[in-house]
């Protein structure tokens, strides 16, 4: 069943041409080595190709003898891919799936029913991390594939899951568009493309993706001045300070050519900072993400409620609440609120494909003079217009 893989395909990882160096770590300092170096094969139920390989971003190779027909979803947020793959039916394929966006964003969930009724009944999976679902859960769904993304595999590896996938011969691979968006956006679209018989159309996003991205990254290494940020994860959702160094949105502030407070004073890849280091570091610029989160409950430790962005957000009300953040005791006094450098980003572009958003505002935001050309409104109008099945509606993205 395997056939052994040379070592270079795990420790020589090759990376898009818009990662910075900075970013290229080998694989292993991730903790993320493949279980096995070896070729899966899998047979599958359907096909309209036959058979095909993939690579997973944690350097698995599957190969399966027939296109997938029957597809589980460990997080329902896949579908963030799933809308421009197939516009008709994003859902196509899907037989069961988490249930983090309907929690995480229901605006944008709401819209995902609204060309797909029937995803309202689609089965609702466990966590593997909560220890809620049980193999027999997956084997009655009979999935040709499992996608799980890389938390959820870094759980299953932990508690022993794999195992149990493997003993009822389950195929899975792992996608990334959390942990490190920078690497990992461009190979998760291309194996989702692949998965769902929709390589075309992952082609054309890969295509419009790099065109935005490419020359940020490029004109950054030319950029002598790189203003600090401090990146606010859910402020009133999480507790204050609560932030990304390297990873997620943190990679993306560097990438666009700021410097993340959050580097140099948090030791992992995401944490919370005290609101006097925030203020200590007193940050040229302070961007915070939102969402439609009227349901969340306001962390009792949160001096402010959560920054309104979304579909179903609009312009008086995303200011309004982006205004409200001064009230976070000191913070009135950083120079980012002084100076009216404050920003909102939709929180859900930490965990999507739509991360090219960030990169165009981040860097806009940052370096507005070496980025006046940059209209990222505009690209996300033309970004639905062509390629997803409904219109750019609502706030994304805001400043004060």
């Amino acid at each position: 069943m395997f056939a052994l893989a040379s070592p270079k395909d795990f420790y020589a990882p090759s990376y898009p041409a818009h990662v910075p160096p900075a970013h290229r770590r080998p694989r292993q300092l991730w903790g993320h080595l493949p279980r096995r170096q070896g070729i899966q094969r899998w047979r599958s139920s359907g096909a309209s190709h036959g058979g095909f390989e993939v690579t997973d971003i944690v350097g698995r190779k599957v190969t399966f003898d027939a296109q997938p027909k029957n597809i589980v979803l460990s997080e329902s947020r896949h579908v963030y891919s799933l809308v421009f793959l197939n516009k008709d039916n994003p859902i196509d394929k899907v037989v069961a799936w988490g249930e983090d966006l309907q929690k995480a964003a229901p605006d944008f969930y709401d819209k995902v029913l609204s060309v797909a009724p029937k995803a309202a009944d689609l089965p609702i999976i466990g966590s593997i991390a909560k220890d809620n679902l049980p193999i027999e859960t997956l084997v009655k769904y009979k999935p040709d594939v499992f996608i799980m993304t890389l938390d959820v595999y870094n759980s299953a590896k932990e508690k022993g899951y794999l195992d149990k996938l493997d003993g009822q011969k389950i195929a899975y691979v792992v996608t990334d568009f959390r942990r490190d968006p920078v690497k990992n956006t461009v190979p998760s679209v291309t194996l989702l493309g692949a998965l769902f018989d929709k390589r075309k159309e992952a082609e054309a996003f890969v295509s419009f993706y790099k065109k935005q991205v490419d020359p940020i990254v490029e004109k950054v290494k030319s950029l002598t001045s790189k203003p600090t940020t401090f990146l606010w994860r859910g402020p009133g959702v999480n507790d204050p300070g609560s932030t990304y160094s390297t990873a997620n949105l943190g990679a993306i502030v560097t990438a666009t050519g700021g410097t993340n407070i959050a580097d140099s004073l948090l030791s992992g890849e995401e944490g919370v900072l005290t609101p006097e280091q925030v203020i200590a570091s007193n940050p040229q610029h302070i961007i915070a993400t939102g969402g439609e989160w009227q349901k969340q409950k306001i962390k009792d430790t949160a001096q402010t409620s959560y920054v309104h962005l979304g579909y179903k957000a609009d312009e008086a009300s995303a200011k309004a609440s982006l205004e409200q953040l001064k009230d976070q005791p000191g913070f009135e006094q950083i120079q980012a609120f002084t100076n009216r450098h404050v920003y909102g980003i939709y929180h859900q572009f930490y965990d999507a494909p739509y991360n090219f958003i960030a990169y165009l505002t981040f860097a806009k935001w940052q370096n507005p003079e070496a980025f006046s050309d940059v209209d990222p409104g505009k690209v996300w109008k033309e970004f639905h217009e062509q390629y997803m099945p409904w219109k750019a509606e609502g706030v994304f993205f805001t400043s004060v």
